[in-house]
Parts: C-alpha cells; structure tokens; sequence
C-alpha cells in the first residue's frame, strides 16, 4: 500500500518537533479556495438592479433583484469566514451593491411617493400636470344624464342627443381608485343606446352599453 511521503519535521517551539506534514496535508495548504459563485451572482443581481431602479415602469423589479442579491451576497461572506471559499472582496462588494440597490429603490419609492408625485386624489377637471390622465366617454344618440369620477368624488353633467362622444375630463398622479361613469337617458319612454368607457392614458380599462342605462366602472392604480 502507497503512503504520503514523510517530509522533515519542522523544529517546533520548546525543543519539541511539529508532527511530520505529508504531501496531502500540503497540497491543500497550498490549494486555492474555490470560486465565491453566490457572490459573484450577488453583485451581477445589485448591478441590474440599481440600473432597473431607473427604468420607468418596470423599476419595481429592483425589490426581487435586490433582495435575491442580498441574499447571496451575504450567504457568499458566511462562506468566506468559513473558509469553504474565496473571493472575500467580492462578497462584501456584492453585499454593499445589493443593499445599496434597496436603499435606492426605497427611496425612489418615498420620493415618487410623496415628493414627486404630486398632490394626489383624484382630480375633476384634470390637472395637466398630473401624470396620469383619465377620460370618460359617453354616446347617446337621445340624450343622457352623467354622472363620472371616484366612489366619493363625483361630478353630473347633461351628454348632448348626438352620435358624437360626449367626453369627461379628470387626472391623477398617485394612489389607487375606483373609477365610475354612470349614464341613463332622459327619457324612459323612449329606447335610447347608451355606451359608456373609461379610459387610462389613452388605454380603454371600461366599457358597456345599455337601452336606458350604461355603467361603466374600473380600478386603478
């Protein structure tokens, strides 16, 4: 049977010798730590996620991205202390990276928020400053009586007897709403096609249709 080879005790300290060192013991005294592939992916996950933080409308993918990122970038520096890998250096860039990710998207949030989102609420009539801008449309070739806005702010205007949309104007920059258009003819008596719909920055988020009715609701935000 083949054995390490004896190398030369050391002398020790006190006059006693070190126990011998074989060629294994030495080869993994000299032998890298292995790569540090949690951090590693830590900090490509804090890069892209500081980048998305600036992106509009996709800029909430920064929270998973960040948080994953953290979670590997500090699991990689529990290894180093361990010392079942290397690469010390990128575990802890990895780890401000990722942290400083979610600081940022945190307060772009507050910021965006209650800052630079403007005063928020449902506005009627719009405000062209608002970020977003809401419209709401009714058709009815006999006439019909509006009712349009949020559950607790509405507004009742009279829509013309015309084949051409009437519109309603409102905006918003922040927060979440129930949008309602409600409009019924005039005339009971007489069969009257009402359509109704909402729409969000140009996109149709509600419609419906009635004889003597329409109503038309959508949440946002």
């Amino acid at each position: 049977m083949m054995t390490d080879p004896q190398y030369p005790p050391a002398t020790a300290r006190h006059g006693r010798p070190a126990p011998p060192v074989t060629a294994t013991e030495r080869r993994q005294a000299n032998a890298k730590p292995a790569r540090n592939i949690l951090a590693v992916v830590g900090l490509l996950l804090g890069v892209a996620a500081l980048v998305v933080t600036f992106v509009p409308d996709i800029e909430w993918v920064a929270w998973p991205l960040g948080g994953i990122g953290l979670i590997l970038a500090v699991t990689g520096l529990v290894q180093v202390k361990k010392g079942t890998v290397g690469d010390r250096g990128v575990a802890v860039t990895a780890t401000v990276v990722t942290a400083a990710a979610l600081l940022t998207t945190g307060g772009m949030l507050l910021y965006s928020t209650f800052l630079g989102g403007g005063e928020s609420g449902l506005h009627l009539p719009a405000v062209a400053t608002d970020k977003h801008a809401v419209t709401f449309q009714v058709t009815s070739a006999g006439g019909a009586t509006v009712r349009y806005g949020s559950l607790n702010d509405q507004r009742t205007e009279n829509a013309p007897a015309s084949t051409d949309a009437w519109q309603g104007q409102a905006s918003y920059n922040n927060g979440s709403y129930l949008l309602t258009l409600t409009a019924d003819t005039r005339n009971a008596t007489v069969s009257n096609e009402i359509r109704c719909a909402i729409l969000v920055d140009g996109k149709k988020v509600a419609e419906n249709s009635g004889t003597t009715i329409a109503l038309c609701t959508a949440n946002v935000g």
